[in-house]
């Protein structure tokens, strides 16, 4: 894992040439915020508490043509001390099935693993499968640290039944 440099994530820039077009995962700016939001709306994900001063702990992907630009995925982090709590991955229709999705959680956990967090959570209704294979461990949502319990996401964004997940990190590597 690398940490984040110059606003791109990740080893050589976190690029990926994908039919003639270049996708980049580089930090999100105030400017990125209606994308994000059409994504998160699109997914049924929440965003009541974000908004465009609030992406500086999240990560874009876009694809960057020679005649435009797409916002493809993104993804984020609530920093707390070595607690973080992963929010909003999303990946558009088009993005999908390109390991995009793997790219963004990686890129996320490096930033995360850089800035000191050691345990990272998250809350899902339907991509524990997913993270599972990411190496997230579902937990009783008992088990959630204070600091988690008491994010909008964790009281009240999400429901009652969505699922806990954790997954250590430990000294840039990812377990």
């Amino acid at each position: 894992m690398r940490c984040s440099r110059g606003g791109q994530t990740g080893i050589k820039r976190n690029e990926m040439n994908d039919r003639s077009n270049t996708i980049v995962v580089r930090d999100a700016r105030q400017s990125d915020w209606q994308n994000v939001r059409r994504l998160l709306d699109e997914a049924g994900l929440p965003a009541s508490d974000l908004g465009p001063d609030l992406l500086g702990h999240f990560l874009i992907a876009e694809r960057s043509g020679a005649d435009r630009s797409e916002t493809l995925g993104t993804i984020g982090l609530q920093q707390f001390d070595q607690v973080g709590l992963l929010r909003s991955l999303v990946v558009s229709d088009s993005g999908r099935e390109s390991g995009l999705g793997r790219r963004l959680v990686a890129a996320l956990e490096a930033n995360a693993c850089c800035a000191g967090v050691k345990d990272l959570w998250l809350l899902t209704i339907d991509a524990q499968r997913y993270f599972g294979n990411l190496g997230y461990k579902i937990m009783s949502r008992d088990n959630a640290p204070d600091i988690i319990r008491k994010t909008e996401e964790f009281s009240g964004l999400c429901p009652d039944d969505a699922t806990l997940m954790h997954k250590a990190l430990h000294d840039g590597t990812r377990k």
